[in-house]
Parts: structure tokens; C-alpha cells; sequence
């Protein structure tokens, strides 16, 4: 659902466009703060280990709720 052009990767465009969902008042740079969290080879992508620990750590539980 979130790998929109099927890479294989979810990258902060593809995040960014499904995050008013989650939390409309999200800004790119606290996408971007969070993402850098989980994302392991800093390609500014997550790949299905990378998101998983975004899951795993929490890290989409505080995005929806703000926290930085």
C-alpha cells in the first residue's frame, strides 16, 4: 500500500503522501527526524527490515502521536 511505485522500498515521498492519514499536521522534517531512526544504510528509503523496526520500535506509534 505504501510502495506506490512498487521499488520494493518505501522512500519519505511515498511516506509523506499517506502521513495526513496518520497525522495531519505532519511536517517533512519530522517524517524525515523519525525515519532516520530506521533507516539503517541512510538512503532515505526503508526497505521491509528497516520499516518493520520503525514498527517494531515504536517509532510509527510516536509519529501518530507527535512525539519527537
Amino acid at each position: 500500500l505504501l510502495d506506490a511505485d512498487h521499488s520494493g522500498t518505501i522512500d519519505i515521498g511515498e511516506l509523506a503522501i499517506f502521513m495526513p492519514v496518520i497525522m495531519p499536521n505532519a511536517s517533512p522534517y519530522m517524517l524525515l527526524h523519525h525515519i532516520q531512526k530506521a533507516d539503517k544504510n541512510c538512503d532515505y528509503k526503508l526497505n521491509l527490515q528497516e520499516f518493520t523496526l520503525l514498527i517494531n520500535q515504536g517509532i510509527g506509534r510516536d509519529i501518530a502521536l507527535g512525539r519527537l
